[in-house]
């Protein structure tokens, strides 16, 4: 009875240790989520002028950006960290406050929760593990139109990128149309900054 006791005790260890030996079953690499980047260069994608008072898009060229933004050629923020598991994204700066915003990402694109709005602030890449962040560059001025009317000047820095229906029709001006006077301009231009 021992004998046969034995052999089932010694059957039941062999088929039970004879799992699966397939060797091209190899457990899957962690996926990196957290990605902590730094400043490499920029490159701008355009510059797109208007002025008054025959206001037709031009091109000025770059050097036409350092009159009004003269540190455009490098970003606030050095460095930048990407959270993707916990959806965080982090703006490093060494010189000024840092920032931090939830993102949400469709595809490449990534969008920062800002004041409860989607805004694109760029792509990310996860096989070159590079980020481009998007920023674009915007100034608008509206002379008086009457010798006691006020001036109107708006210049700001913003994520994402600018495109003529998000100038005209959300500025001072609705259309081209409109920039009547010598010194009425509208300017924009966007800006890619290359992190890795």
């Amino acid at each position: 009875m021992k004998p046969i006791l034995n052999i089932l005790l010694v059957s039941t260890l062999l088929i039970s240790c004879a799992g699966n030996d397939d060797i091209s079953e190899k457990p899957k690499p962690t996926e990196k989520t957290l990605y902590n980047l730094e400043y490499k260069n920029y490159l701008v994608k355009n510059v797109t002028l208007y002025k008054g008072p025959i206001a037709q898009e031009s091109d000025p060229g770059e050097s036409y950006l350092t009159a009004y933004w003269g540190t455009y050629q490098e970003p606030i923020w050095g460095k930048i960290s990407l959270d993707i598991k916990n959806s965080s994204l982090q703006l490093i700066s060494e010189t000024s406050a840092g920032i931090k915003y939830t993102i949400t990402m469709d595809k490449d694109s990534v969008f920062i929760n800002d004041h409860n709005e989607l805004t694109y602030i760029g792509n990310f890449n996860r096989e070159k593990s590079s980020f481009t962040l998007k920023r674009s560059l915007r100034y608008v001025k509206k002379v008086p139109r009457t010798d006691f009317g006020p001036m109107f000047i708006s210049q700001t820095n913003t994520f994402g990128v600018t495109q003529y229906e998000t100038i005209f029709g959300k500025s001072a001006f609705n259309k081209p149309a409109e920039m009547t006077e010598s010194g009425d301009v509208v300017l924009w231009s966007n800006i890619e900054y290359q992190y890795q």
